[in-house]
């Protein structure tokens, strides 16, 4: 069971021993989604990018987990968004971190519109990790899921 299925089915079960099986179906799903959405807050970067992934499933586009992990410098996140916009990825979800000087960023990227392949975007992104010393490694999501399985 995903973390989605698991949230949703634990809320369910909490309003339903409160509520009882009266509340109706449709005002039961609403109050899961809104749940859900401000538990978001309190999930880990990875989780949440397995979350919203999950929450896209259902539509047409096609996702990609792109991170970038290294020592922090001025002008990390300019370059791979500029790299990403040029080749018409769309960012569709976006975690970053400064610790003790350490950088990293989770982009969720909608890669369904793209001019350049997986393979060609990270050839981009491997040029910026070489300049700034850096490491990125782009998973499609379906590989992300796989490895990222609870």
């Amino acid at each position: 069971m995903d973390i989605q299925e698991r949230i949703e089915k634990n809320i369910s079960q909490v309003i339903r021993e409160e509520l009882g099986d009266s509340i109706h179906p449709d005002k039961l799903n609403s109050i899961i989604k809104n749940i859900t959405e401000k538990l978001t807050f309190c999930l880990t970067p990875d989780e949440l990018v397995l979350l919203r992934i999950k929450m896209d499933e259902k539509t047409q586009r096609e996702l990609a987990v792109l991170s970038v992990i290294g020592q922090d410098s001025v002008g990390i996140v300019a370059e791979v968004t500029k790299v990403l916009a040029e080749s018409r990825a769309n960012i569709e979800g976006m975690n970053q971190a400064i610790v003790s000087g350490y950088f990293a960023l989770i982009l969720t990227i909608d890669i369904s519109g793209m001019t350049v392949s997986l393979d060609e975007l990270q050839s981009m992104m491997d040029k910026i990790a070489e300049k700034k010393n850096l490491r990125i490694f782009i998973q499609h999501e379906n590989i992300f899921k796989s490895m990222n399985r609870i």
